[in-house]
């Protein structure tokens, strides 16, 4: 038997809690007890009733256990609570007190006579360990149950954070693909050849987004792959119109981005460099570390194009609004975002601060 394992179980349990709290309150009052009132086995007989006097008052508590968690009474309101708990101890008390009458009785032969007085007294001097009792196990309950609700918060957050991640990645390939076989459409009929070619570059860059698609964040090398899979099948639709510049510093190759994050970026500058720039079209994917930051930034030649949709944004706004949301939630307070608008150039510039992670020393 692994002794320590069973100990951490043991103390993981919150069923064990309460007996181990139980059984050492009470067995600390009547240590306290003993001690302070009695010299050490001074009689055999007054050890044994002291012992059994609080052995009795650990069983009598244990009712009050039963109607604190049937009628919730950590829930209660504090003046209703402090009422409620002190008169049922005092109660208990009382109880408790003509218990050690008949405990006495039976060991030390006292009568079984009361002075009403002098009980009053002593079931006013018991009452307070029982409070005592009562407190520190309500006090514990209204502890557990806000822990537990602070853990199902940070749960809900978590679960909510992660489907938000995940609508807003996948909203981002219906997109792609619309754009993508509107592409292979039109080059069917124009150029058979070029359009077998591009249903491969498709299917491998589905395949390769589909098993990497499955974890929030990837190798920035591996995003990088991903964009010059759609840059090849973009490619053999544009031909020579389009070209394509990369300046990966290598000590950014291993750093883990969200995934799909830079995707859009290129897909915008495509879409809008085609609209805005002179022939060729100049697409450039830059990666390096400045100050302790990643910066990633693409560009494209040409300008910048306003949203041109009344009433709402275009599909380009909607995708960096999701790139900026995404970002929030993987760095948040932690990153920038930003659009440098020159008259022949568009850049996209990305800031992450990862020495806030620990993947930059």
């Amino acid at each position: 038997m692994n002794f320590p394992k069973a100990v951490e179980n043991f103390f993981s349990n919150r069923k064990y809690h309460f007996w181990f709290a139980h059984l050492l309150f009470w067995l600390t009052v009547w240590s306290a007890n003993f001690f302070l009132t009695e010299k050490l086995f001074d009689s055999f007989g007054s050890f044994t009733l002291r012992f059994l006097a609080i052995f009795s008052a650990s069983i009598l508590t244990y009712p009050l256990r039963i109607v604190y968690m049937r009628y919730n009474w950590h829930r209660f309101k504090l003046g209703r609570m402090v009422f409620s708990v002190s008169f049922c101890s005092i109660i208990v008390a009382f109880i408790w007190s003509y218990v050690i009458v008949l405990l006495n009785y039976f060991f030390m032969g006292s009568p079984l006579s009361i002075d009403i007085i002098a009980f009053i007294g002593r079931g006013y001097f018991n009452s307070f360990p029982i409070i005592l009792w009562s407190s520190l196990y309500l006090g514990y309950k209204i502890w557990a149950e806000w822990n537990d609700q602070k853990s199902q918060l940070e749960q809900q957050q978590t679960l909510l954070k992660s489907s938000q991640l995940e609508m807003l990645k996948y909203q981002l390939n219906p997109h792609f693909l619309f754009n993508t076989l509107s592409s292979l459409r039109g080059l069917i009929n124009v150029d058979p050849t070029r359009a077998r070619e591009m249903v491969t570059q498709i299917s491998e860059f589905l395949r390769y987004s589909l098993l990497e698609g499955k974890n929030n964040e990837v190798q920035l090398i591996k995003e990088i792959e991903i964009i010059k899979q759609y840059l090849n099948i973009e490619q053999v639709r544009y031909d020579e119109d389009l070209i394509l510049e990369y300046d990966i510093s290598p000590e950014t190759k291993d750093l883990m981005i969200p995934i799909f994050l830079i995707h859009p970026l290129v897909e915008n500058a495509v879409k809008h460099g085609m609209q805005s720039s002179q022939l060729p079209l100049i697409i450039s994917i830059r990666s390096e570390i400045i100050d302790r930051n990643l910066q990633i930034e693409v560009g494209n030649s040409g300008h910048w194009i306003e949203n041109d949709n009344k009433g709402g944004k275009n599909n380009s706004g909607i995708g960096l609004l999701n790139i900026q949301k995404r970002l929030e939630h993987s760095y948040p307070g932690n990153h920038s975002f930003e659009i440098i608008k020159d008259p022949e150039f568009v850049k996209v510039v990305i800031k992450i601060n990862y020495s806030e992670h620990g993947q930059i020393n």
